[in-house]
This record gives C-alpha cells, sequence and structure tokens, in this order.
C-alpha cells in the first residue's frame, strides 16, 4: 500500500527504495528512509549484528545468539549436536526471515526438524524474563530518524509492554507450543480467551512504560538504568545501519544534505526488547511501520 502524489507535502508507504526517495520534490517527505531494510528484516538484522559481535563482542553483546538459515544451516547443526553430546537441552525460537506479525514463529527443542532448505532466522531462546504478574512481556520503543547525514534521532520516553496471556513457565514438551505463553506478540495474543483489552494503561494485556517504571521502583529495581541500557541498544542498532542509509540517500539525492531541516526523508521505528530477570534488555526486532496504538 503506497499513496503518492507530486502535489503532497507528505509521502506514505510501507517501505521506499532510491528512486523514489529521488522523485520527491524539495518540499515533500517521505516515512522510510531507503536502506532501513538492514536493520529492519530479520535475517538482515541478524547479519549486520553479527558482523558488529565478531569485531565488538563487548558493546554488540545485546542479541541472542543467532543464525540466519539456510546460510548458516551446518554452524546451527554442529551447535545442536555439541549441544546434546554434552547433555544440554536448549531451546530455539524459529522466525521467518521476512515475517510480521508472529506469523509463522515457533519453539524447537529438536532441531533435527530443520533442513538445508529453510528460510529461518532461529535463535537461542531467551526463557528467563523478568515477568509481572506472572507474565512475560516484551518493550516496544518508538524511535524517530529526523535525518541520516548527520544521524539524529530522538527516542520517545513512553511506549508499550506486550503482554502475553498465559502465565509464563521455562519450556518443556507438555508448553513449548503454547504460544500464549512463549510469544507477546498482540496479532497472536488477541485470539486468546484470556486476552485483556481495557482502556486502563495501567492493566491488561498491554500496558505503558509508565507502568512499568512505576512497577520496577515499587520493586526496589532502578528503571533509570534498564532505561540507559536500552538507549545504548538504540543507538549501536541504528550506528550499523547508518553506513547503508547514507549510501542510499546519496545515491537517490547526489549533492544534497539530508539534515534534519532538509532531509526528504524521516522515520519511526520500533523496536523490541526482552527484559530478563537480571534486569538485562535484548534486543528481539526492529519494524519499520509499527503500530501506535493499545489496540493494534
Amino acid at each position: 500500500r503506497r499513496r503518492f502524489h507530486s502535489s503532497k507535502a507528505v509521502v506514505s508507504t510501507q517501505s521506499t527504495g532510491t528512486e523514489r526517495c529521488a522523485e520527491l520534490k524539495p518540499f515533500q517527505r517521505i516515512n522510510h528512509f531507503p536502506g532501513m531494510g538492514e536493520i529492519a528484516r530479520k535475517d538482515c538484522l541478524a547479519r549486520n549484528l553479527g558482523k558488529m559481535q565478531r569485531s565488538f563482542s563487548e558493546d554488540y553483546d545485546f542479541i541472542p545468539r543467532t543464525w540466519s538459515l539456510p546460510a548458516d544451516f551446518s554452524s546451527l547443526m554442529n551447535h545442536y549436536h555439541d549441544m546434546k553430546k554434552r547433555g544440554k537441552r536448549k531451546t530455539f525460537i524459529c522466525k521467518p526471515a521476512n515475517g510480521a506479525m508472529g506469523n509463522g514463529i515457533h519453539l524447537l527443542q529438536n532441531l533435527e526438524k530443520l533442513t538445508m532448505h529453510d528460510t529461518l532466522v532461529v535463535q537461542d531462546y531467551l526463557d528467563r524474563p523478568l515477568v509481572v504478574d506472572g507474565l512475560k512481556f516484551d518493550l516496544r520503543i518508538y524511535v524517530l530518524i529526523l535525518s541520516c547525514d548527520p544521524l539524529k534521532v530522538l527516542l520517545y520516553e513512553d511506549g508499550l509492554m506486550r503482554f502475553s496471556t498465559s502465565k509464563y513457565a521455562p519450556p518443556t514438551d507438555k508448553n513449548l507450543d503454547n504460544v500464549y505463553m512463549h510469544l507477546t506478540n498482540y496479532s497472536i495474543n488477541k485470539s486468546n480467551k484470556d486476552y485483556d483489552g481495557c482502556d486502563d494503561e495501567t492493566k491488561g494485556s498491554k500496558r505503558s512504560i509508565k507502568y512499568l517504571k512505576t512497577w520496577m521502583e515499587a520493586n526496589n529495581y532502578s528503571f533509570s538504568t534498564l532505561w540507559s541500557s536500552i538507549e545504548e541498544i538504540v543507538i549501536k542498532t541504528l550506528l550499523v545501519a547508518e553506513p547503508y542509509l547514507l549510501h542510499a540517500y546519496r545515491m537517490a539525492r547526489p549533492g544534497t544534505t539530508s539534515a534534519a531541516s532538509s532531509s526528504v526523508c524521516f522515520e519511526i521505528l520500533g523496536m523490541d526488547i526482552f527484559v530478563d530477570r537480571k534486569l538485562r534488555p535484548w534486543l528481539l526486532e526492529v519494524n519499520r511501520s509499527p503500530s501506535f496504538g493499545v489496540d493494534s
């Protein structure tokens, strides 16, 4: 879906390429940067953050161990068989490389079910979440990119807590397929009879991050420390995207600057963050067309 007309001041699209960006008049603005797929696609995010992990392992330790299939199939199976030899049973989460809204996501403990022809992103499943009211949750963080040359970013100080709808328990053979326990996607949990869609942002299956701050302070946790760590994740992830954005923008609009006052592109991203029981945040994925309502 896209809307484009030469007289419009703002152009709305699901994504954009260099050709679309090049067509814009100086007074027009489009709601995506070309090249953002390098962090918005699950497989591209895994590949690009993997490169940074190999060079800066301590700085880029905020994503679970990840394999992109089919390219990393042999590496994944070697890891799996090594874990089995050592008597360790691990759980993995499998996601379509370019999926959305929780479609196709599933948990596996037996990786023999995978084939070298699968196109998936496979990660270690983070099985020790911080829970609130016994429920697993993740955070939807909203980020506004104003320009890529230089990179200018605003981080919204609130956001969403997105809850699963069944009480959390570590993965076992009996609950491995319980998506209402292990996944926090709204598109999945809304179909559960226990989904609570109340309008109060301090209750229900979607709550505000301001509520998390209140809850953490009441339980003697440091919200400011957690939020500072999330800010670092946002900055480091966008630094990975910056070379791709800059190259694409300059290709589309040679001889121009992308400074915030003149950039024809802007973008709002939704970053999904998992918080473990030690209050360590982990980046799960980056969404380039995030929803903004608590009922979507």
